[in-house]
């Protein structure tokens, strides 16, 4: 298995991502975004990101959210995933990730899957 995939995209991509969320939140807060982050702090920005309603936990709706939000507008439409693909990949992940049974992904689950997928 690729050492730069796990359940929640490509970490390539998931990096471009989070920079371009962290470049967006930056310039409301009239902050920089320090071009060194390093992987680790990529994967918690991520996470954070995805977790609209910041509770800590990424539930099926927030991961949703997540595998439909890496579009570019200029991409051609017929690219975009179906309900149905993006349904089966969130199942997936809860069935995957889900270590407690909860129906949400936790910090520490989430952590885990990278580690998971990033050892492989």
């Amino acid at each position: 298995m690729n050492q730069e995939h796990s359940n929640y995209g490509d970490q390539k991509d998931n990096k471009a991502h989070i920079r371009e969320h962290l470049k967006s939140l930056a310039a409301d807060a009239s902050q920089e975004i320090p071009d060194d982050l390093k992987d680790e702090d990529m994967i918690y920005y991520l996470f954070l990101i995805h977790d609209v309603n910041g509770d800590g936990f990424l539930d099926g709706h927030e991961l949703r959210a997540a595998f439909t939000d890496f579009g570019d507008e200029h991409e051609d439409a017929t690219q975009y995933l179906s309900l149905e693909e993006v349904t089966e990949m969130v199942d997936h992940v809860l069935e995957e990730d889900d270590l407690d049974g909860d129906g949400r992904i936790s910090w520490s689950e989430y952590l885990e899957s990278q580690s998971y997928h990033q050892d492989k």
